[in-house]
């Protein structure tokens, strides 16, 4: 049994609580019965299909469960009025059944064919354990619940509870916003354009600030370190008329922005990366009519030369970047949409120096990104089958496979995030700066949607913003 640590923040209540009142004896007169003591619905917010409550303690706070709208099964905490989500990190049809005076929660979930008992912990998470090389964070959609998981050997440590944000921050990376010794998370407003940055350490979100307000036209490209300063940056595209503006990011502040260029909207960005080892991350992108790709050098918030390093096929689709070769420079990964093939292609000093086929995997298994999973400073592969939310984890070892593991399963509720190193590394270990903070998911929670706002400069705002906002009701 494992305890479980848990970060939530809390959710309005669907109606305001009640407590029993006494109810004076009739006197011998009365003819008529007195009303029973009036009693306390209890429905979860997100409990389409039912809600049951088990427990209570001498502060009135209840533990029980519900089923949500898809028949899947849920903890939850009523405290104060306001109800929280309770899921295991590692399993599903989490169901607690007991709370005592110090808020400690016991309990029930299904993983690996059986039931196993929980011990729920409130209070600051426990740090990664010994032998963590990355987390992964997912994020449930209905109700914006944030998980941790502490990744290393090729399989899952422990997962933990990060928090609650409203539905409409949306998540946009992961990356070294403060300081070099974390990799926090940057989440985005779909709705306003507004960026938060929440500082994670240990398992943790100990602070969050509010970055700015950039026009959704303005979209979310990618992530780097373009002015070699050890923290990460954030490059914008506009998707009415492909200019490029690079915001450098230090210490929760936005310090300088930057306009790149336009770039005609035929070509996409595939992705960033080292491309020619110079401590400085380069940008790629490919025509969407050809397949061509060219790569950006950007040295200094600048784009200093421009490559055209090949064309490939479009069923061939990039699944993400890193350096799978160990020769310290970024490499690329493409996948064939049609047959599931896999084919790296080795970069160095802006150009295709070699390809390799390493394999083909059933297409129910779709890329969820890359990171070192099974030893400090590997490039491994993370897939997730669509179907059952299984991840498996496959070992890069010179452009070839080495072994694959099943890392378990999470809810398909529950979308990835990205991945990040973990400790991360001090900033110029690896010119490879995939190596240094992330290697995130290609595929993440989706782009911002556009309108005809203008772009405006992110204000270099320095009130802190609540640990993390409150989350939208079901």
């Amino acid at each position: 049994m494992q305890a479980r640590s848990s970060g939530l923040l809390p959710t309005p209540a669907s109606r305001p609580t009640a407590s029993c009142v006494a109810v004076p004896a009739p006197s011998p007169r009365s003819m008529i019965p007195p009303p029973p003591p009036p009693e306390l619905p209890l429905d979860a917010p997100l409990g389409t299909h039912g809600t049951e409550a088990f427990g209570i303690n001498n502060a009135g706070q209840i533990v029980g469960r519900f089923t949500d709208a898809s028949f899947v099964t849920h903890g939850f905490l009523l405290s104060g009025g306001t109800y929280f989500t309770i899921d295991d990190p590692v399993g599903s049809s989490t169901s607690p059944f007991g709370i005592n005076d110090a808020g400690q929660i016991v309990g029930r979930y299904f993983a690996g064919g059986g039931d196993h008992g929980f011990l729920m912990v409130t209070g600051p998470n426990p740090p990664p354990p010994a032998g963590t090389t990355a987390d992964m964070i997912l994020r449930h959609g209905a109700d914006g619940l944030y998980e941790i998981y502490d990744i290393g050997g090729n399989a899952i440590l422990t997962g933990n509870f990060l928090g609650q944000v409203g539905t409409d921050f949306q998540f946009a990376g992961l990356g070294s916003f403060f300081g070099s010794d974390t990799t926090d998370m940057l989440l985005r407003s779909a709705s306003t354009g507004q960026f938060e940055v929440y500082d994670i350490s240990n398992n943790n979100i100990t602070n969050a600030a509010n970055l700015g307000t950039v026009g959704l036209d303005f979209q979310l490209a990618g992530f780097g370190d373009f002015n070699r300063d050890g923290a990460t940056d954030m490059i914008l595209r506009n998707s009415n008329t492909g200019q490029f503006e690079l915001y450098n990011i230090r210490n929760n502040h936005i310090t300088s922005a930057s306009n790149l260029g336009t770039v005609g909207l035929n070509f996409q960005v595939a992705g960033f990366g080292d491309f020619n080892a110079d401590g400085t991350t380069d940008m790629m992108l490919r025509s969407a009519t050809s397949g061509q790709f060219e790569l950006y050098d950007i040295v200094n918030n600048k784009i200093a030369s421009a490559f055209n390093i090949g064309t490939v096929g479009l069923d061939f689709r990039v699944a993400g970047f890193a350096d799978f070769n160990q020769d310290g420079t970024t490499d690329m990964m493409l996948r064939n949409a049609n047959t599931g093939q896999f084919e790296v292609y080795d970069i160095r000093n802006n150009a295709i120096t070699s390809a390799f086929n390493i394999g083909t995997v059933g297409l129910d298994f779709q890329v969820a990104g890359f990171g070192p999973f099974h030893a400090p400073g590997a490039s491994d592969m993370i897939l997730r089958n669509v179907n059952s939310g299984e991840f498996e984890v496959y070992d890069i070892v010179n452009n070839q496979i080495t072994t694959a593991n099943s890392m378990g399963a999470v809810g398909l509720d529950f979308q990835l995030g990205g991945f990040a190193v973990d400790p991360p590394t001090l900033s110029g270990t690896f010119t490879d700066i995939s190596n240094d903070q992330l290697v995130q998911a290609m595929a993440g929670f989706g782009g911002d949607a556009a309108d005809d706002s203008n772009s405006v400069f992110l204000g270099d705002d320095t009130s802190q913003q609540p640990l993390l906002t409150t989350p939208q009701q079901a």
